[in-house]
């Protein structure tokens, strides 16, 4: 696997790191995407959970996953709502996006042209570093490639 290109730096509140979710973060950290798996049925599972969603195994592990994706939904934020930290920046891109492990993942999306809107939009998995040095996951449509 590739190493997640960093974009920037979080403006947003820190992520708060449950023991459950810490090796989600760690990946992140480590510049690597990576999420359980299950060991039954090889299942690759967003949200984490304590069991598969397919088969109900409680084993699993971590596992590298592909860093290209396409968005499935996207909305432009143009009013900040909740902490005052995300005045600063308004409008933004977010939405989900559809892995090839058949997953959809939440995240900014990083586009300058206004394709990465688009559904079907090709985006590639990304950082945001925080001060934890965790790092927060985003998506970086073509154009800023």
């Amino acid at each position: 696997m590739s190493t997640l290109a960093e974009v920037g730096t979080y403006a947003g509140p820190e992520p708060v790191i449950h023991p459950e979710s810490e090796p989600f973060w760690r990946g992140l950290a480590d510049g690597r995407l990576r999420l359980q798996q299950c060991t039954s049925c090889e299942r690759v599972r967003w949200p984490i959970a304590p069991i598969c969603h397919g088969c109900g195994s409680l084993e699993y592990r971590w596992a590298d996953v592909t860093e290209e994706g396409t968005v499935s939904a996207a909305v432009v934020v143009q009013r900040a709502t909740g902490d005052p930290i995300w005045t600063k920046e308004v409008p933004y891109l977010t939405g989900m996006v559809d892995m090839p492990e058949g997953v959809r993942l939440p995240g900014r999306v990083l586009c300058d042209c206004g394709e990465g809107a688009r559904h079907g939009a090709p985006v590639r998995a990304a950082r945001f570093s925080t001060g934890d040095g965790y790092g927060v996951l985003c998506f970086v449509h073509g154009c800023r490639q």
